[in-house]
């Protein structure tokens, strides 16, 4: 295994843990540290479009391969802005985290829309959506270009 691989690996699992630890700064933080980090080497408007938090990781790692300079906390947190700005939703498949960060609403209130999907059996549409308990309907709506049905 190449070193770029084993760093990159490495990197991500460290992504993965600083994530979910608690972390210092907000979002205007992490925006920032986004905008030194990726915008050292391309324009940040480069890192548009929606992609799940997947595609995320593994673009944050094939830019590590290719050189990328940046802490495991800086990365962390440039995955971090990605996932609560650039990001989409299968509400069917995903878990109650990924849903929760995505659509900024709490993992209570995400874990409520996973046990409707379940009893549902999917989700076709936004009312669906909304119809969970526990869920601002203001809080899907405002990020209905996010979600994904499938």
């Amino acid at each position: 295994m190449g070193i770029a691989l084993v760093r990159a690996l490495l990197l991500l699992s460290g992504m993965a843990a600083l994530s979910e630890s608690a972390h210092s700064g907000g979002e205007r933080d992490d925006k920032a540290v986004y905008e030194a980090v990726c915008g050292s080497c391309h324009p940040t408007s480069l890192a548009g479009g929606l992609r799940s938090e997947r595609e995320w990781k593994e673009t944050i790692a094939a830019m590590v391969r290719l050189g990328a300079a940046a802490t495991e906390e800086e990365f962390a947190r440039v995955l971090r802005y990605l996932v609560r700005t650039q990001t989409k939703v299968n509400v069917n498949s995903a878990t109650a985290k990924e849903i929760a960060s995505v659509l900024d609403i709490s993992e209570t209130s995400a874990k409520a829309l996973v046990a409707r999907r379940t009893e549902k059996r999917g989700f076709r549409t936004l009312e669906d959506l909304k119809e969970a308990p526990g869920v601002e309907a203001s809080k899907i709506e405002a990020r209905k270009d996010r979600i994904v049905f499938r």
